[in-house]
């Protein structure tokens, strides 16, 4: 296991208070959906306070065609991560979600055009990064409290784990073990870091496996896959070449923190995963939240008695 501190910047996360922000400008992009293989164009707008981060499919002010980036709207994470309601839906937001988590954003619109899948562009999420950073912020003065876990939480799915404990930083620790010699027994533990996640963990691109290709795509999946967009390992290597060591290991903690941003608030927990994906993911977000929420109503009980 390989493991990243920085005592100083630790020192200074312990402090840090969190505000709500917004971008300040629009911006667009536009890209190739990973497993539909559609165009599709991203309009980023700016957002009121408190409007949290929404997806649109149609004319502004249609309600029912807007998607809150929210856990009660996750339809399904077969594949990847899809956000819907009735039958509007958006598809592999969690590349998107992790570079509106890294860099505090609370609140913007996301206007969708000609098409239900977030672009993949190069598989990782440094390119959204480098959009919504050249759009500006503009931070409100409105607080938002951390989502701390309290107590262990854990979910699993046979030897697959994803567990949370108390700490007083966001930390994770995480391990994958497939069958391919490049890909065994590898783990890393991560101090959270803005400037890490943003330098280093964002360009982790998706990977997958060239014996899976075929089988997918006959499922009308990854239809938008390309060696330009996905880190591809054959049986014995990679296809093309990784942009850092344990590529593939660091793009498990970046689709593990995209999923995650669905709970809408920083977290403080150390967080142990293993082998998960985006279903495990989901279920210990809704947890945590779950666990969370019950906490809230006991501390408000116990004043409510304490002032009777």
């Amino acid at each position: 296991m390989f493991s990243i501190y920085n005592n100083k910047l630790l020192k200074n996360q312990r402090s840090k208070i969190y505000f709500r922000k917004t971008i300040k400008n629009s911006s667009i992009v536009e890209g190739v959906g990973l497993h539909s293989g559609e165009m599709t164009k991203l309009v980023f707008h700016p957002a009121e306070e408190n409007t949290g981060i929404l997806f649109y499919t149609g004319k502004k002010g249609a309600t029912e065609r807007i998607i809150p980036a929210e856990l009660g709207y996750v339809m399904d994470t077969s594949m990847a991560v899809t956000l819907g309601k009735s039958h509007i839906y958006i598809q592999t937001v969690e590349h998107l979600m992790f570079a509106i988590y890294v860099l505090g954003i609370t609140d913007m619109i996301v206007e969708i055009i000609n098409g239900s899948e977030i672009p993949i562009l190069d598989g990782s999420a440094h390119p959204y990064i480098e959009i919504l950073e050249n759009c500006e912020y503009h931070e409100y003065s409105t607080q938002i409290a951390p989502l701390t876990i309290t107590r262990p939480v854990m979910v699993t799915d046979g030897e697959r784990y994803i567990v949370g404990i108390p700490a007083n930083d966001l930390k994770i620790s995480y391990s994958i073990d497939y069958n391919h010699p490049m890909l065994q027994n590898l783990s890393c533990e991560i101090v959270y870091t803005r400037d890490f996640f943003i330098h280093h963990v964002s360009k982790a691109r998706t990977f997958g496996f060239m014996k899976d290709i075929e089988i997918l795509r006959n499922k009308g999946l990854a239809q938008g896959g390309t060696i330009e967009n996905v880190l591809v390992f054959n049986n014995q290597s990679v296809v093309n070449k990784e942009r850092f060591l344990h590529e593939a290991l660091y793009h498990k903690v970046l689709d593990l923190m995209g999923d995650l941003s669905l709970c809408r608030r920083p977290i403080k927990a150390h967080i142990l995963g293993s082998r998960g994906g985006h279903a495990l993911d989901i279920a210990f977000a809704k947890k945590i939240v779950k666990e969370a929420q019950e906490e809230l109503s006991k501390e408000n009980l116990s004043e409510i008695l304490r002032q009777a």
